[in-house]
């Protein structure tokens, strides 16, 4: 379970301008509707945060507040409101959404609605007034991160958070002893252009916090939680290596004892700088590889080649880090010839986990918005629902849905079942995490995603043979 740092963030914004804050993880308390609406009844705006994949769950929880006090004024925040600012204040309940970087905004909002001011000054919302609604010109981004405040993660239960979540890779840290582990996110924006990747929220110009201010938050936690291990949560944490340097260096001076995960990018590594990363704790880097064909890598304007490809994994491994690669197959014109390449280009890698995973054009994006051209996407807010449970499009040239189907559960056998084992549904860590995911079910709704979600898993599991 992940810290939901977005709202930790905002709310240590708002707490800092001496407002009162409650924050309430829906992902990780198990909230019933009731319960719900007695937190909320007293409360003057309550902001809700929320993936494309979450709208229908955005909608409800909309209702369910103005239905408990209709005088709360309800704030969205987050990619979906940031992609279809005005179709949601259009189809919702909400009163505003916030859109991209938040923490400045929302300080702002809350200050004008606390005096009942004007919202037209204020840049970055969506609003209504009546039947009409007016959406602002986005600010620019917050260019020094550093003056943003640590979340505020005095306001969550950290025991439903800190865990070892190096066991989520499978990683063995052998003599470190044990491991308590969150994530943290040392920088925004990315200035890559692929194809697929939605960037509104943070933009293309990367910003990253300095060294020290990562290193103090890293102490503060060692010191408040015990936190030992920290996942990186950044897009391009590598993009500034001296940035990287500094920050290696600096955790050997202040002797913290910690291992830590990153995302790397393979065109931006060197045999040096992993060294230095892999001396100043770092244990697993996570690489966006994609695909095995060069040609779709170009497609998706990746900026990197295979051959980078497999100098980085090889010398990520010679430094004694463990190697992890993301992969997508049903790309925009891919053969089954693309896919079979994907597939034995990641056998060749070796890598200590795989993550696989059929592409979805996300709103926001340059390949969804293509999708929309062809006609294979309905662009308006009644498909939104579809996004709920993952819709995939099939925008390969020559693979039907069936022989999609039979790719991934050829991956399942290949990847899954070589890093998990065999009976690794019956592994005690898997079913007390599915027992976790179970009794954190909110709704009817929620349970049947679930229920088709694990029917998937188990056809997946059966076509092993």
């Amino acid at each position: 379970m992940l810290v939901p740092l977005g709202l930790a963030y905002i709310a240590s914004v708002l707490e800092n301008e001496g407002n009162d804050i409650e924050i309430i993880d829906m992902n990780a308390e198990k909230v019933t509707d009731e319960h719900l609406q007695r937190r909320v009844s007293d409360a003057d705006v309550v902001g809700i945060t929320g993936m494309i994949t979450e709208y229908q769950e955005v909608l409800r929880i909309t209702n369910i507040i103005k239905e408990t006090n209709r005088h709360i004024k309800v704030v969205l925040g987050g990619p979906l409101a940031t992609t279809t600012p005005q179709e949601l204040l259009q189809i919702s309940q909400a009163d505003f959404v916030v859109i991209g970087e938040g923490e400045r905004t929302i300080a702002d909002l809350v200050s004008a609605i606390k005096q009942g001011d004007n919202f037209a000054d204020i840049k970055g919302i969506g609003c209504k007034d009546g039947n009409q609604i007016s959406i602002t010109d986005r600010p620019e981004p917050i260019a020094n991160l550093n003056i943003i405040p640590f979340p505020a993660r005095h306001l969550l239960d950290m025991n439903r958070y800190v865990q070892n979540q190096f066991h989520s890779f499978s990683s063995k840290m052998e003599g470190f002893g044990e491991i308590k582990s969150t994530n943290l996110i040392t920088s925004r924006g990315c200035p890559y252009s692929c194809t697929f990747c939605f960037r509104d929220m943070w933009g293309y110009k990367w910003r990253g916090r300095s060294p020290e201010n990562i290193v103090e938050e890293m102490e503060f936690l060692y010191a408040k939680y015990g936190i030992n291990g920290f996942f990186f949560n950044d897009d391009t944490f590598v993009l500034d290596r001296n940035r990287v340097f500094e920050f290696c260096n600096l955790l050997k001076e202040r002797k913290l004892n910690v291992v830590w995960f990153c995302n790397g990018r393979v065109n931006l590594m060197t045999k040096e700088l992993l060294e230095a990363m892999y001396e100043a704790g770092c244990k697993e880097i996570a690489y966006g590889i994609e695909s095995g064909s060069q040609k779709m890598l170009n497609s998706l304007k990746k900026s990197i080649t295979l051959e980078q490809v497999r100098n980085t994994v090889k010398w990520t491994k010679q430094a004694g880090i463990s190697a992890n690669g993301y992969f997508m197959i049903g790309l925009p014109g891919e053969t089954k010839e693309d896919i079979r390449q994907t597939i034995g280009f990641a056998e060749e890698l070796d890598l200590g986990f795989y993550g696989f995973s059929l592409l979805t054009p996300l709103p926001g994006t340059e390949l969804y918005n293509a999708a929309v051209e062809k006609g294979l996407i309905q662009a308006d807010m009644a498909s939104l629902k579809d996004w709920a449970f993952n819709t995939n499009v099939n925008l390969t040239k020559d693979c039907s849905n069936e022989d999609l189907v039979a790719f991934k559960n050829e991956i399942f056998r290949k990847f899954t079942l070589k890093n998990f084992g065999k009976y690794y549904m019956f592994n005690p860590a898997f079913l007390k995490r599915a027992t976790k995911v179970a009794l954190s079910l909110q709704n009817i709704n929620e349970a049947k995603d679930l229920a088709r979600k694990t029917k998937g898993i188990i056809q997946s599991y059966w076509h092993k043979a």
